[in-house]
């Protein structure tokens, strides 16, 4: 390995040393916190108090609500489709009785003469 190298590891793995999560203090002052402290701010604890065991039991029913919310989700979704589906098959079918305009379909008349004439009947089939 190069020199060069060698220092670039080294950096690295002292800069992922260094940057730790480290508590920090946390200061209420009055209605909001703050990391500096103020002349009437009193120090909060900030640590989690929960054991390890908690932690992965909270992560576990975490993973399991988020996938109860998506198929839940996805239960949802297919009967919007299936309900917009069915709204969409009605309004055709009503669309076929009605005409477009609203109003029932005039049957159409003949035109009838202006004057009576009057016919004889059409010959009997035998």
């Amino acid at each position: 390995m190069k020199p060069s190298a060698k220092f670039a590891l080294f950096l690295i793995a002292a800069c992922v040393v260094s940057t730790g999560t480290q508590a920090q203090k946390i200061y209420k002052c009055g209605s909001s916190y703050s990391q500096i402290p103020c002349p009437d701010g009193v120090a909060v604890d900030a640590q989690d108090p929960r054991s390890n065991t908690q932690k992965t039991e909270a992560k576990q029913a975490s993973k399991s609500q988020a996938k109860l919310a998506d198929a839940m989700e996805k239960e949802r979704l297919q009967d919007e489709t299936q309900a917009r589906a069915a709204d969409q098959a009605l309004a055709k079918a009503q669309n076929k009785k009605e005409p477009t305009s609203g109003k029932p379909a005039a049957k159409k008349k003949s035109k009838e003469p202006e004057y009576f004439t009057a016919k004889p009947p059409p010959p009997a089939k035998n």
